[in-house]
């Protein structure tokens, strides 16, 4: 039985889904999560191990050839070690996870061994004191431990993922950089603030832009500009002259990326979210509970891929709190 491909409106093709495990994280970062908390889903109301893995069977087949497992944090998720191993007897090109770290030193050699290839790790600041005052809690070290765990079994290269906020830890920007100069396996990248959910309360204040952040490490750097190696991927990549690594930056706010995007996002409830700022959500949950067959259920997801924008239309429009949606 022959499957439909994942296109876009455009016809383009969608290869990367990005699949949130969990609602739940041991950080309560203050852009992410509100200070009264959030209303987490039940466990009912949560895909489950065997539907996560029927729906990335089917979306394999319709073309998804990278996925990255997402959160809330993915290894506050019971048995992720079991469903990593499921998923790397499906055939993905590349099996990735983002987590913050704080328990991946526990968990690095099991994903290593069930087949994980590689991590994002989740890192504002590289001061301990900082890194508390963003997140709510005092985990620093552990991820400091989980990152060396993760090196140490070959989850590389690790991107480290660090988004800037004015006034926040926008002064550490070259320093970030200096540990992409000293490390041949840490790709820093630095993302634009974005007002989603919680974060809507600071709007453009609180942004500084991938021109500005340029900007400062040219200050004090030579660097290069670097041919992509995927033409999709989001990230602008550079090098220091005569570094080790490279850092890049993603510009979700002040250069949209539209016209490259091929990925989607699945939230740990089901939900197809064809673009991270759209309020558009198409319900997987009775696809996948119902009696429905495998093309019925590759024929919906098709049909809502298809309705994916060519382009944001309201950079301000998602409510949903990041760790409701899947970093």
């Amino acid at each position: 039985m022959s499957f439909p491909k994942l296109c876009d409106a455009s016809g383009n093709p969608v290869t990367y889904l990005r699949l949130s495990v969990t609602d739940r994280c041991n950080l309560r970062c203050f852009y992410c999560v509100p200070e009264e908390g959030i209303c987490q889903s039940t466990q009912e109301e949560l895909l489950r191990t065997e539907e996560i893995i029927r729906l990335l069977q089917i979306a394999h087949l319709c073309g998804v050839n990278k996925v990255r497992l997402t959160g809330g944090e993915p290894l506050a998720r019971r048995g992720i070690g079991r469903m990593v191993r499921e998923i790397g007897k499906i055939g993905f090109r590349d099996i990735a996870m983002t987590t913050n770290g704080v328990l991946l030193h526990k968990f690095a050699p099991l994903l290593r061994e069930a087949g994980l290839h590689r991590i994002n790790l989740s890192l504002d600041s590289l001061r301990p004191d900082r890194f508390h005052t963003i997140t709510g809690r005092d985990y620093y070290d552990a991820v400091i431990k989980g990152l060396a765990a993760a090196r140490s079994v070959g989850l590389t290269p690790i991107k480290m993922n660090a988004v800037i906020v004015r006034g926040v830890n926008d002064d550490e920007i070259c320093d970030f950089v200096q540990m992409s100069a000293e490390q041949d396996d840490i790709e820093v990248r630095f993302i634009e603030y974005m007002p989603i959910g919680v974060g809507q309360g600071y709007r453009d204040e609180k942004l500084v832009s991938v021109a500005e952040m340029l900007g400062r490490v040219k200050e004090r750097y030579i660097v290069e500009a670097l041919t992509p190696d995927d033409p999709g991927a989001p990230a602008r990549m550079y090098r220091v002259v005569g570094g080790k690594g490279k850092f890049g930056f993603i510009s979700p706010m002040t250069q949209h990326f539209c016209n490259d995007c091929n990925r989607l996002r699945i939230t740990s409830d089901g939900k197809i979210k064809t673009c991270l700022f759209s309020r558009e959500e198409y319900d997987l949950l009775p696809w996948l509970r119902g009696k429905y067959g495998d093309r019925e259920i590759a024929d919906y997801l098709c049909q809502s891929v298809a309705r994916k924008a060519s382009e944001i239309d309201d950079k301000y429009s998602s409510s949903r709190n990041m760790t409701r949606i899947g970093g």
